[in-house]
């Protein structure tokens, strides 16, 4: 049974009340610097949200992806509010076990021994608790300990739990030498509790334990259901960081996706490059690499933008996804070449990186002919509708050639097309001057967009990019671009290239600095950076003496370069939620200043 746990009216005060929504659920700590993460919405320390962007940029309660984290001006007032209000805990003194317990700890954490010192600190937690030096030895050993990850439970994920009777509480020890039946009575008794019950994926866990051990043959506990027995009983504890650890551990050894707590399982590039010999998992890289030809290592994020594009279920295994992946493609391909898809489709029994390419790239080639002048009704041409898709989309290239000059179009519109590939045939089309391409699910363009010489406006809003090809700096007539709400981590020297830009529009991605190429834009008037990850700006910024409008806010600047006071036609600043101390006399005084945006910093 769950105990209730009442606070004496002696204890209740003001920390005590509001102790869940001023504690770091990473750290523990009171949170006088509390950011609020976008967009799960969860509030840490500032300290832990650098740190999560720095590892992997997700969120530790949720696992979902942070896009940005602006200040928590309430929660940060009830921390400060109570650091005046401390807690008034009954103090116990530790037992004589715990305390030797606490001191093999201490003597292997200064030898950097962190993987000992943890299990002798946890000891020495189980026997007592309260114990505060084995608390905070423990959880600076977490905090070293490289080899597990930082909790992903909320601090009210999983209270205490505990066996019905005093004889159970024996089941505490450490000792590797308990029976099957103790392991056995132990898993049936979690399994009974009702906050067991109420997590699925906990539950699942003690259940795959309980499976393993029911099929072993023998008495004698395997080593890694001694090394289970041991983690599972700490689940029993009342220290929520020996709860959290222990839970963590128990991932650890039965690394399932499905048995993810909080998030959907994600594969790990280190997961994705064990299973490289399995010919669908190489597939499966294969594909996420061909979505990202201008960036490596990223597995992780790229797989996980694929599986959006795809509508993917985060919990499918890598199988599932491919065969998910391949049915989507065949269902459209069935749409655009009805007559042979049928025949086509059983002949392709077997999954390849070859059949992916062939058919994503012609897919996408025939949503972009409809597009075009006359492709409709070439392609309804019999002796064309009786090919194979592979056919028709190789002719495309030759259609075009065939056009005369005056047939390309100066405009061209492909918004929510379906896209998830921009054919290279774009580049041969020698008019065009306003490229519209948002609101498709494109991860790159190809590096033909620089043969569009004419091109004028390209908006390219709403897509995947995660980067632009270098040959964008050969667009030397371009006046706007459009890349908002993309996944843009960096942006090409080569922008710096485009002398006619007017407008530059880079709102929600996750770009964490701009290049100093960007004070080139000697015609720039308008440049949005809204909703980024900018830490600092290049001071070249200052040489776009023509810049009229600067938006920054929503990204977590510190300071601004002192060459912003050569802005002398800026109107328009806002530099709201970001981590301002202040704002320069010079650049709150520009001659043409009318609306200056600064909420949201601690200035």
């Amino acid at each position: 049974m769950i105990p209730s746990t009442p606070i004496s009216s002696a204890q209740t005060d003001f920390r005590t009340i509001v102790s869940e929504n001023i504690e770091d659920a990473v750290s523990g700590e009171l949170m006088n610097r509390a950011v609020t993460l976008i967009p799960c919405g969860h509030t840490f320390n500032e300290d832990t949200a650098i740190q999560c962007l720095a590892r992997n940029k997700l969120c530790p309660l949720d696992r979902q992806l942070i896009e940005r984290y602006i200040p928590n001006y309430t929660i940060r007032h009830l921390a400060d509010t109570a650091e005046s209000h401390p807690l008034e805990e009954h103090k116990h003194e530790p037992s004589p076990e715990a305390v030797e317990h606490f001191l093999q700890g201490k003597e292997s954490a200064e030898k950097g021994d962190h993987t000992l010192a943890i299990e002798a600190l946890l000891q020495a937690l189980q026997l007592s608790p309260t114990y505060e030096k084995a608390q905070a030895y423990l959880e600076f050993c977490l905090k070293r300990s490289s080899g597990f990850p930082s909790s992903i439970l909320s601090s009210s994920s999983l209270k205490p739990l505990s066996l019905p009777s005093e004889q159970d509480k024996e089941k505490l020890s450490f000792s590797t030498e308990s029976s099957k039946e103790r392991y056995n009575e132990l898993l049936f008794n979690l399994l009974e509790e009702p906050q067991i019950q109420a997590n699925p994926a906990l539950k699942e866990m003690l259940e795959n334990q309980l499976e393993e051990l029911v099929s072993q043959e023998g008495e004698e506990l395997t080593e890694k259901e001694k090394v289970s027995y041991r983690w599972t009983k700490n689940l029993l504890g009342e220290n929520k960081k020996v709860r959290q650890f222990a839970l963590e551990k128990l991932q650890q050894i039965y690394q399932q996706p499905s048995s993810l707590p909080i998030a959907p399982p994600q594969l790990s590039t280190i997961s994705i490059q064990a299973l490289s010999s399995d010919p669908t998992a190489s597939l499966y890289n294969e594909i996420i690499n061909f979505h990202f030809p201008y960036e490596s290592g990223n597995l992780i994020e790229h797989a996980r933008i694929v599986d959006q594009i795809y509508k993917i279920e985060p919990v499918l295994s890598v199988e599932a996804k491919v065969k998910h992946i391949f049915k989507h493609l065949l269902t459209l391909a069935k749409s655009l070449s009805p007559l042979e898809f049928e025949e086509e489709n059983k002949k392709q029994q077997d999954f390849s990186f070859a059949s992916y390419t062939s058919y994503l790239i012609n897919n996408n080639r025939l949503l972009l002919w409809q597009k075009l002048e006359g492709g409709k009704n070439y392609l309804n041409q019999e002796e064309v509708k009786v090919l194979p898709l592979k056919k028709k989309g190789e002719l495309l290239k030759g259609w075009i050639k065939k056009q005369p000059l005056l047939f390309f179009p100066t405009s061209l519109t492909l918004t929510a097309l379906g896209l998830t590939f921009l054919p290279p045939e774009i580049g041969q089309m020698p008019r065009l001057k306003y490229l519209n391409l948002s609101q498709n699910q494109l991860t790159f363009v190809p590096a033909e967009i620089g043969q569009l010489s004419q091109l004028r406006g390209l908006n390219i809003s709403n897509n995947y990019l995660t980067a632009l090809p270098a040959q964008i700096g050969k667009l030397s007539l371009l006046t706007g671009m459009d890349l908002q709400q993309n996944q843009l981590t960096a942006l090409p020297a080569e922008i710096g290239q485009l002398p006619q830009l007017r407008g530059l529009y880079l709102n929600d991605n996750q770009l964490a600095s701009i290049p100093k190429e960007i004070g080139h834009l000697s015609q720039l008037r308008t440049l949005s950076l809204k909703q980024n990850r900018l830490t600092a700006l290049p001071s070249e910024i200052g040489n776009l003496f023509r810049l009229e409008t600067l938006d920054l806010q929503q990204n977590q600047l510190t300071a601004l370069p002192a060459k912003m006071r050569q802005l002398r036609e800026l109107s328009a600043l806002d530099l709201s939620q970001n981590q301002l101390t202040t704002i320069p006399k010079e650049i709150r005084q520009l001659p043409q200043l009318e609306k200056l945006e600064a909420s949201g910093n601690p200035l």
